[in-house]
Formats: C-alpha cells, structure tokens, sequence
C-alpha cells in the first residue's frame, strides 16, 4: 500500500490503542505528549474509541483506560473476555462502596494473568496493579483457587507443568505433595483461597472461584491492608458477598446476558449501620 492510501486517523487510533495497553490508563494531555498529537486530535480519537465502547473514562477522574471490548479485535471474543466485560460495572461500583480494589485473574501456563482491575478507583493500594501483570500460580490466592478448582485430569496435567516451571516456588510445591495438600485443602473446604506463605507483605488478597456450567473460568480477588483489618474481619464481612457477586457473575455468563450497575446484590449490606468505608478511615 502506498502512503497516500493509509489512512492517518486509524493509524494514529491504532496507537492510541497500543499505548493504552502499555500503560494501562492515560489522560489526554498524557495521550498528546507521547504521540506527539495536538491536544484536539488527541482528544477526539479518545471520545471516538469511547463511543465505540474500546475505552472508558475512569469515574470521577479525566484518564482513560481499555475496556474489554478490546479482547474482540483478537481471535474471536474469548470466555475469559467475556467474564471481564459481564464482571467490570460490578467490581468499579463495588469498589466505590466498598473502597478495596478488586481485580479477575486467570490461569495461562504456570502463571495467573491479571485481566482487570479497580485500582484506579481507589487510592487504598500500595502497589499498582498492572492489566496483563503474572503471578506464580501457586503463589498467589488467585492461583490456588485455579489449581483446586479445576478438574481432576487437568490439575494433574498442570502439576506436571508446574514442575518444570521458571518459578521456583511453582517447581517447589508441585513435587512436594504433603505441602500441596496442605494449602489445597483449606481452599476446598473454604471456597476460597488466601494469599499463601510467606504472606509478610503489607497487602493480603482473597480469591474466588468463577465458574461457568459447573468449569472453573476465573478468579475474583479482593485486595486489602492487614494494617486496616484482620484477616478473621475480612472473611466474615466480606466473604459471603464476594462468594455471592463470583457466582452471579458465572451465571451471567452463561446466560450471556449483560450485568450493570443497577443489578441487585443487596452491596449495601457491606456497610451495616453507617459504619466507615475504609477509604473515609484512609482519608
């Protein structure tokens, strides 16, 4: 194709796309600056991928970010984009009420991949999470959930995975079946995974399994502060809802209907008698 065929608009959207998913979310000015746009055309490639529903503006900020709409321009729209796009209203306006960042994780080869998150929602994190970011399955809660979650023949077929993998603490747990056990079966009796060992760091996370027509698909974490609130607190606020937004969420999947923000799962039950969210203790 010759240069004066090429259209210039798409070739600076593609762009705009691809340093979206570099660094996650960016403000217009940003935008400009780094494709070297004018501040206008920078802003109307933006409100154009937004009507078409590839980016959305984050709530109460001016930076955009993908949305999952994205993972349709990528060999046909997956299961795993389809948890992401039916779960992201639920998990941002939770995350509102609830202050704690929540996040969709899953499984790809001895990692876990982090498919969304609402760390752009609140400030109650010490480390930003990046979309895309990886995990060691067996070292992470989202992980765990995946590994116990999943069917007999392909737990094992992944156990002999992880024994070659480049994590250390993958090959470590995958040959030793005692300590494998020991985490694994807390999960089962739970439904639920919590950061595992050494769980020293300052922000803990607990997972839930996702599933659709009875196949594990994902991981719904909650990411909190253990300086804020115990784990023993968290559980037994927050587990029960959490448990209960992963199965509407695998249900609506199925159904492949689409959940929003009116969607009913009583979310004012987390905060009882006008108790403090965390983000008005964080203020």
């Amino acid at each position: 194709m010759q240069a004066n065929q090429e259209l210039r608009s798409l070739k600076r959207g593609l762009k705009v796309l691809a340093l979206l998913n570099q660094t996650e979310n960016v403000s217009i000015t940003e935008l400009a600056r780094h494709l070297k746009l004018p501040r206008t055309t920078a802003e109307r490639i933006l409100l154009t991928l937004l009507a078409e529903g590839y980016v959305h503006r984050i709530p109460d900020d001016k930076r955009y970010r993908l949305s999952s709409k994205v993972c349709s321009l990528s060999g046909g729209f997956s299961e795993d984009c389809r948890v992401v796009q039916t779960a992201n209203p639920l998990l941002f306006r939770l995350t509102e009420q609830i202050g704690w960042p929540l996040a969709l994780a899953t499984p790809s080869g001895d990692s876990m991949i982090l498919r969304s998150t609402t760390d752009p929602a609140t400030s109650l994190w010490l480390s930003r999470r990046r979309v895309g970011a990886e995990t060691p399955i067996l070292n992470s809660s989202s992980g765990l959930v995946a590994f116990a979650f999943s069917s007999l023949v392909e737990r094992e077929i992944l156990r002999d995975f992880l024994r070659k993998s480049r994590d250390p603490e993958n090959r470590r747990l995958s040959t030793d079946s005692e300590a494998l056990d020991m985490l694994l079966q807390p999960v089962l009796d739970n439904g639920f995974a919590l950061q595992p060992p050494p769980n020293n760091n300052p922000e803990q996370s607990i997972a839930f399994p996702i599933f659709v027509g009875g196949k594990y698909v994902a991981s719904l974490l909650m990411i909190y502060m253990t300086q804020a609130m115990t784990s023993f607190a968290m559980i037994e606020k927050y587990a029960p809802h959490l448990r209960e937004l992963a199965k509407r969420i695998g249900e609506a999947v199925e159904a492949r209907v689409e959940l929003d923000c009116d969607t009913d799962l009583h979310f004012p039950a987390f905060l009882p008698g006008g108790e403090q969210t965390p983000m008005s203790h964080h203020a």
